[in-house]
Parts: C-alpha cells; structure tokens; sequence
C-alpha cells in the first residue's frame, strides 16, 4: 500500500482546519433563553416602552414580556438555569423589522439566472402563481436582512405580468419555507406602467393597462357573484364554467371578491396612481398602492379613500418619467394628511438597510416613532399579517414566537448597531453589527 505524500497530508489537514473554521463561524442557535434590555419597544398600540424590560423565551415562544426590576408592575422572573443575555445598559428592542417589495429569497445573485425563481410565464393575468412555491430560504441575501434586523419579508412573484400573481409572508430564519410561514396568500400583485409594459406589447399603453384590468376583475366578479346567485340559462352556464376553468379568474374570485385580500398595486407616476384610485373607486375591491414615488401628490385623495401606500424605496431621486416628482419629505407628507403608510426599501440585497430608510424619512420630517411604526406594525396592519398569536409578527406580544432584534442606540440612526436578533424564535449569539 503506498504511503501518502506529504501533499496529501497537508491537503487533507487544511480541509480539516477549514470545516473547524467554518464551525466557529455559525452562529449558535438557543430557543430557550432571557434577555434583558435597557428599553423594550413592543409597539403593541397604546402601549410604553419597558424600562428595564425583560424577555423570556421558551421553546421559541415569548412566556413572559415585562420588567427586570422588583416592584414594577409585571416582574419577570428568570427560570433556573435559563441562557441568559444581558443588554441592561444600553440595549433597545423592537419587534423584527418587516420588508415588503423586495425579492429576498427569490434572487441570489442578479447575473446568474440559475439563481433567480424565474418568470412563469408572459401573460396578463398570472394570479394563480404562488411566490410560495418558489422560495429559497439558504440564501445570503436572507441571512443579510435577519443580521439587519429584518425578521419577516413579503415577497410576490418576479415578473412585469400585469398581474404576476400572490405574495407571501415568512420569516428569514427556517430550513424551509413551510417551517417559516406566516401567511400565504398575503395579497394579489399588480404592476402599472414602466414594468408591466416589458414583454407584453399588447398592454403597452398605461389605459390598456387599466382596461385589461378592468376586464380582468369583472370577469372575476361576475365569477364570484355567479356562485352565490347559480345561474339557470343555459348560455350563462355556459359562459360562467369558461371563467371557472381559467385559473387566473378563478383566484381572482376567490381571493379578490370573496376572501377581500387586497389587491397591491405597484406604480410609481402620480397618474398610474390615481388610475388605480378611480379603478378601486369603480369597482370596490381593497386597493394597496405600492412603491409610489409621487404618491405624496394625492396624499389627501389617498386619505379620503383609505388607501394604504407602502412606500420604497424611500430614498427615491426624481430621475425619469416614472419618479420625476420624488421628494424626500414624501413620507411625511403622507402621513401629515392621514394616509396609513409602511415603509420598504424595495430592496432584495440591502433590505438590511430598512431601519436606514426609516431613518431617512425621519430626516425630513416623519415622526420617529411613526417610521419605527412603518417598518414593524403598519406593514402588518395594511397586508392583514397576524398580529398577535404564534404566528404574529410586527409587535411584541407573550405567545408569539420570538422575533425582535437589540441595538445599541437609537434603531433608526447610524449610532444603533444590530447586537442580537432573534428569529422564528430562536436566538444568535453576537450577530454581526451593520
């Protein structure tokens, strides 16, 4: 038998040391564990922020949210021999951020399609395509936003269909996408203007747009009222069983008409905005309005109508037809005149940045409380995300599985560094700082 050479040796020790480097480095994951923090921000509404808080975690789920201090007015007590972590001195908590228009889990890298869920199909209306199905939670991207302190993200199918189909909401922690789940469906997506108008000519002018939409949802309408009311004639029948038989009109049925999931409208120019505005006024579905660059223009029509805006990315310059009337104070305009605003980054591989983009809008003008609000509660309150329970997600609540982050000094600025995150309820030890 030949003895190896001292190449071989060598090789196979270096791959050794690399594997026990490559151990160090993953994080260490606790489900059982209590925190204690300088100031907890729970952002259930009506509620303060816990001096002296503390959060005890078992099995993944919040047991106890309170104070670390005797005499407060809910004491949480430390079980034995519990995992401990201690930021009593400087560390705030807030519930884990939520981005809402990236593609986190959808794209790895941009130039490699391999990577990439891919497009369905190039079609008008793809509403029975699930994002669901095609996320991939091992994904850098993912982890990036977790460190940042983005716990959970929504994410709607890739494409510029003008339909391109049902997003969905799960956490950035999981070996799967089913163990991290939220919510699917979320809401039904559509795209106006510059983006619906790649690869489907046949749509290429925005009132095509409207109309095909138009069509679009009063064949659904008339599917869903057909159902209650169960047409008699024969021609009706007959007419009613080809839009059962088309998927896309089925789900838009389902989940527009009789479920009343809103439908997220992804526009930009003020004019694709108002078109959506007039359609929802028309035809009374719940309209979303997302990205809107320049919805500060109908800020107060936005208002009377109660439309929701979910605003990214925030730092918008006004280049282009699309976003030439930007401004920075857009945020706070819209919330000034009553709007019920989130805020998202639109981004896949720096949604860590939300809190920045937070940050930005308090900058000029948007209170900071209301933008904490914008990237945690509101998201939730306007997309219909659980808000209490095992599966809540943007307040902190006892029940909910553990999703929050700790940062050494005010979240929304430059002088808050990441220190701990936990997520889908479990705990990493010293995430990095970002």
């Amino acid at each position: 038998m030949l003895k190896p050479s001292p190449w071989m040796v060598t090789v196979k020790h270096v791959v050794r040391l690399v594997c026990a480097l490559q151990a160090l480095a993953l994080p260490a994951w606790a489900d059982t564990f209590a925190l204690d923090a300088k100031q907890i921000r729970t952002l259930v509404p009506g509620a303060a922020p816990i001096a002296d808080g503390r959060i005890v975690v078992e099995d993944g789920k919040i047991t106890c949210l309170g104070s670390q201090r005797a005499g407060a007015s809910k004491l949480c007590t430390l079980p034995e021999k519990i995992r401990r972590y201690d930021y009593s001195k400087d560390g705030i908590v807030t519930p884990g951020f939520i981005e809402t228009l990236g593609h986190i889990g959808q794209v790895e890298v941009d130039a490699e399609d391999g990577s990439h869920d891919g497009i369905a199909a190039k079609d008008s209306n793809l509403a029975h395509v699930r994002a669901v199905d095609g996320i991939a939670m091992a994904s850098r991207a993912m982890d990036a936003a977790r460190l940042g302190g983005v716990t959970t993200v929504v994410a709607r199918p890739l494409g510029g269909a003008l339909i391109s189909g049902q997003s969905a909401a799960f956490r950035t922690s999981g070996l799967t996408v089913d163990a991290a789940l939220v919510q699917a469906p979320v809401a039904i997506h559509v795209n106006l203007g510059e983006e619906a108008r790649q690869d489907m000519p046949l749509v290429g002018a925005r009132s095509g747009q409207i109309a095909v939409l138009r069509t679009l949802l009063q064949n659904a309408q008339r599917l869903a009222d057909a159902d209650r009311k169960k047409p008699k004639e024969a021609a009706e029948k007959e007419t009613i069983q080809r839009l059962r038989d088309d998927p896309g009109i089925a789900v838009l049925a389902d989940l527009v008409w009789r479920k009343k999931l809103p439908l997220v409208v992804h526009a930009h120019r003020s004019d694709e905005i108002a078109a959506a505005m007039r359609l929802q006024k028309e035809l009374g579905f719940k309209l979303v309005i997302a990205g809107g660059a320049e919805a500060h223009l109908l800020a107060a029509e936005l208002a009377a109508q109660k439309i929701p805006v979910l605003l990214g990315p925030v730092r918008v310059a006004p280049f282009g037809w699309n976003t030439r009337q930007a401004r920075p104070e857009a945020a706070a305009i819209l919330h000034a005149a009553g709007v019920q605003l989130a805020l998202a980054t639109a981004e896949t591989h720096n949604a860590r940045n939300l809190r920045f983009e937070a940050g930005f809008a308090v900058a000029h003008g948007l209170p900071a409380d209301v933008a904490l609000a914008a990237i945690t509660r509101e998201p939730a309150a306007i997309l219909g995300l659980p808000a209490s329970g095992t599966h809540g997600v943007g307040t902190l609540r006892e029940g909910q599985l553990a999703d929050f982050a700790v940062f050494d000094g005010e979240p929304l600025t430059y002088d808050g560094h990441t220190r701990f995150v936990a997520a889908s309820g479990q705990a990493i030890d010293a995430p990095q700082q970002r």
